[in-house]
């Protein structure tokens, strides 16, 4: 639940054993019901939280994931005529927000813990066609083996502390609901790590819309690698949406990912019962892992 592809709501640790995948919120659920009035028709500040149940063919038994993000828009966001998840972004709202996210891994005799925590400024320069964007995110980790009295093996416990890097992200608007930009991170070379991300949202009939969302990432730091990602929601109403998409990355270092390519899909629904209260449900079918998700968020 960030201000760029929702889905695409993926925290990432990157440079480090373990890897964050805050999954996006997916699958509509039986029962939803949209309140046909609003409560209010602007709001400046927004709480999201996530909770995802992943299975994973990496062995551990039990792993979940959970995010949480706080929003202040530095104007009131005007929800009039917008579907209400996208209102913001179509409204070029600029805001400041943190971020905290937490991945877990339980096995028999393991356990292992990965965080991250960033804050950052989402900046639309009035009157222009501009995009600007600018962050600090931090991740450590620890992992923990327990004592084997079968073989006398004492318990380990290693990991790294916080360790940060900036971002930048630059970008621009050529047209109403269309954004198209960059991410630019600490001590990487574009000439070696690069990408393009776009996000266009377009009525149709009615409050009917879709929001359609691409990217893409070359990468030279440790070992060439690309991934593609693409996604589309459609818009029933102003509040009840129901999307897809999928992931696919390649790796030429054939150690690591067990040597193959991965190509993950997602299907994903979000819900808002009111203009200021709304739920997601996500589900992904992935190379490696399976994840389920539930986000709710709250806008005042």
């Amino acid at each position: 639940m960030t201000s760029s592809i929702t889905t695409d709501a993926v925290v990432y640790i990157r440079g480090s054993i373990m890897k964050i995948k805050l999954l996006p919120a997916i699958i509509a659920a039986a029962g939803f019901l949209t309140v046909p009035f609003a409560l209010a028709a602007t709001y400046q500040s927004e709480i999201s939280a996530s909770y995802a149940d992943i299975d994973s063919d990496a062995g551990a038994d039990d792993i979940y994931a959970a995010a949480v993000e706080g929003k202040y828009y530095i104007s009131p966001v005007d929800t009039s005529g917008h579907p209400l998840a996208e209102a913001a972004f179509l409204e070029k709202a600029s805001n400041i927000y943190v971020t905290a996210a937490v991945q877990q891994w339980k096995d028999d005799g393991f356990h292992a813990d990965v965080y991250e925590r960033s804050v950052g400024i989402d900046f639309y320069v009035p009157n222009s066609l501009f995009y600007l964007g600018a962050g600090v995110r931090e991740d450590k980790y620890q992992t923990k083996y327990s004592a084997d009295t079968t073989n006398g093996a004492s318990a380990i416990t290693f990991g790294r502390s916080w360790d940060s890097e900036w971002f930048v992200k630059a970008g621009i608007t050529p047209i109403d609901g269309l954004l198209i930009w960059s991410e630019f991170v600490e001590d990487s070379d574009i000439s070696e790590k690069w990408n393009i991300n776009g996000k266009y949202v377009v009525a149709l009939t009615g409050e009917q819309a879709l929001n359609i969302e691409a990217s893409y990432e070359n990468s030279d730091e440790y070992f060439p690698a690309e991934a593609w990602s693409g996604a589309v929601d459609y818009y029933i109403d102003r509040h009840l949406s129901v999307g897809g998409g999928f992931t696919h990355s390649t790796f030429e270092n054939e150690g690591l990912n067990r040597g193959e390519d991965a190509t993950d899909y997602f299907i994903r629904a979000r819900n808002y019962f009111t203009d200021n209260i709304g739920v997601e449900l996500g589900y992904v079918d992935g190379e490696h892992e399976d994840s389920l998700t539930l986000g709710a968020s709250i806008r005042f």
